[in-house]
């Protein structure tokens, strides 16, 4: 019985840590995504593009990717989450506004 316990406590105590970890990990994955997609949007060409709606989620994306990384910073995951995710789709949409105004020259 008392090894029953034990074994318990143990498996409540792990499952803890690997719950606590959940934050720091998903928000950084989910940041270092949102990095790539304004990267590729830069790539495509979103921050001079002639199509104001890239320029405009460019900057969006640039500007909530800042504010997640300020609440990973303070250790605040939940939203560093929500505004990196929010970067992620700013960031994609601008990637594809840049490249359809590119299509039209």
């Amino acid at each position: 019985m008392k090894n029953a316990l034990t074994i318990v406590f143990f498996l409540m105590l792990g499952s803890a840590f690997v719950l606590e970890a959940c934050g720091p990990v998903e928000s950084t994955h989910t940041i270092v995504k949102a990095d790539t997609a304004l990267h590729n949007a830069k790539t495509a060409g979103a921050p001079e593009s002639k199509n104001p709606e890239a320029i405009y989620h460019y900057t969006a994306a640039k500007e909530y990717l800042h504010k997640a990384r300020e609440e990973w910073g303070t250790s605040d995951f939940e939203y560093s989450i929500d505004f990196a995710r929010k970067a992620l789709l700013h960031a994609t949409a601008a990637r594809e506004k840049a490249m359809k105004s590119g299509d039209d020259d």
